[in-house]
């Protein structure tokens, strides 16, 4: 049986990561303690796709430190059809049939590399070459290989949003639509399916293929899918709910549509265990022209990604219970204090931060206030200054960062009977006897508004100051608990890691599309049942 971590990492990593290992063929190394992973490229005349390969140690006992290193690719086997550039990063001499390029690796890192592939406008659909490539670092040299093959071009494209409902431990349906918005019929489609295991794909379908948890799933159409025309699913997608689902959730459900060609050249290495459904076949219906969106006609690979999102009904809520903390100390000491909350359930409190789509400032379900006469001199990463803003970016916001008199901060993914705190260092600046600042949660429909504000106390003047001013903060071990505001790993406990869903898969997009070293974690607590 797979350990809580290794299921964790099959099943959330691995959605993201396994798109770079299913396009990456590596190579065998000729004496070269290392290895290069690289893949296969499908390029339309007139355009432009990326390639990526990078090194992967062999020996990993020796520590490899690649230091100066090399990359030369010969590109004759492909210059009547194409032209290869490098994109970045490093400095290279390009010629019409060699390249050939340089950079320092800094210690303990691996060389990355990418490039860009344009077919020529005159360039006929079937043309294909090899691009050989060698990559030379501490003396030793490994070889690899790269596919370059013309294609035809098309586009297909998808509804950019769709949204469905259902109650805790029942099922949702999720509609979902593909164009063809160019002008050649496109010989089938496959539909990549990534959930969270809380709203997982719930499906029997023989021609769909799933993991275990339902939260990557393949499903394959032999349509011909004409130009100008919409499909859609003859019945909507199921997504099943977990009983846990708190009501008032959302859970995103990423829809991505890839022609049968660029499925197979990207994925025929997948190597995560899927299985296929029992059941009928799902299949593709056209839709009436009326009901039919006006296609878009550029060949962007964003443009056939649907971000679905399950919002979850009935009544099943969350208390969340606050504990606060104190500290003592003279001018121009630093204290710690982690004020924290409970999850007395019932339901799952789920992932609500900045990689949360849609989220804004004021969403962030926790909010802390300092104390009078402190200094927030360390800020935790899941922590941001709140201040008045119209518009507002979590991917660039200061998380962490120190001095703000306010902050809201974003929760992993908690359960029931689970603890999450938040470590504040704060400068006394000027003693104030029972300086009293706060930590207070805000969540749509916590049954028990008493519990929602604890108290942060700084040099209190009586011995209950500081138990932080609630006494139904449920457990006594606000400072982490079953594991703290990062998790464990074992025992069946949560663990912190990537994340799948829709950030998986807006990075999946660019991975098979060649950019390489693309990988956006939202940090967030799973659990798996063993």
């Amino acid at each position: 049986m797979l350990s809580h971590s290794t299921r964790r990492w099959l099943a959330g990593v691995g959605v993201a990561g396994a798109f770079v290992a299913a396009s990456a063929s590596p190579a065998v190394a000729a004496e070269a303690p290392f290895e290069i992973a690289t893949h296969d490229l499908l390029v339309a005349p007139g355009h432009t796709d990326y390639g990526y390969l990078y090194a992967q140690q062999t020996d990993t006992e020796s520590g490899m430190n690649f230091g100066r290193t090399s990359v030369d690719i010969d590109l004759s086997a492909v210059a009547a059809f194409a032209t290869v550039e490098p994109a970045w990063g490093w400095t290279c001499d390009v010629s019409a049939t060699k390249l050939h390029c340089e950079t320092d690796i800094e210690e303990e890192q691996s060389p990355s590399f990418d490039y860009m592939v344009t077919a020529k406008d005159d360039a006929k659909p079937g043309q294909k070459g090899s691009l050989a490539i060698s990559m030379t670092a501490g003396g030793k040299t490994a070889k690899a290989t790269a596919d370059i093959t013309i294609a035809e071009g098309v586009d297909l494209v998808s509804d950019p949003t769709v949204e469905s409902s259902g109650v805790p431990g029942g099922t949702a349906g999720l509609p979902a639509v593909v164009r063809n918005a160019g002008e050649t019929a496109v010989d089938g489609a496959v539909l990549v399916i990534q959930a969270e295991y809380l709203a997982a794909y719930g499906g029997d379908f023989s021609n769909c293929t799933t993991d275990e948890w339902g939260m990557a799933s393949f499903c394959t159409f032999d349509t011909k899918i004409e130009p100008g025309k919409s499909y859609k699913l003859a019945g909507n997608l199921p997504i099943k709910l977990a009983p846990e689902v708190r009501t008032g959730a959302r859970f995103p459900v990423l829809l991505d549509w890839w022609t049968t060609d660029d499925w197979n050249m990207a994925f025929k290495d997948w190597f995560v265990d899927v299985k296929p459904g029992k059941g009928g076949k799902l299949r593709l219906v056209e839709q009436s022209m009326q009901a039919a969106r006006v296609p878009q006609t550029d060949l962007d690979r964003s443009n056939d990604t649907t971000v679905g999102t399950v919002r979850v009904t009935g009544s099943n809520h969350a208390d969340l219970a606050t504990k606060g903390a104190t500290a003592s100390g003279k001018k121009g000491d630093v204290v710690t204090v982690e004020p924290s909350f409970t999850n007395l359930g019932p339901a799952v409190l789920e992932y609500l931060g900045q990689a949360t789509p849609g989220i804004q400032l004021e969403d962030l379900p926790v909010r802390v206030s300092v104390p009078a006469g402190t200094t927030v001199v360390e800020a935790p990463g899941d922590c941001v200054p709140f201040v008045p803003v119209k518009e507002w970016n979590p991917w660039n916001a200061a998380w962490g960062e120190p001095g703000a008199k306010e902050y809201a901060c974003q929760v992993l993914e908690i359960w029931k009977d689970d603890d999450t705190s938040y470590s504040f260092g704060l400068r006394i600046d000027t003693v104030v006897p029972d300086a009293a600042g706060s930590l207070t949660t805000t969540l749509t429909g916590d049954p028990n508004k008493s519990n929602d504000t604890a108290k942060i106390v700084i040099n209190p003047t009586s011995t209950d100051g500081g138990n932080g001013g609630n006494d139904n903060g449920g457990n006594d071990n606000g400072n982490g608990g079953n594991g703290g505001g990062q998790g464990g790993d074992g025992g069946g406990l949560p663990v912190t890691g990537q994340s799948t869903g829709l950030i998986a898969g807006l990075g999946a997009l660019l991975l098979a599309a060649g950019v390489g070293g693309y990988l956006v974690a939202k940090r967030r607590r799973t659990r798996f049942v063993a």
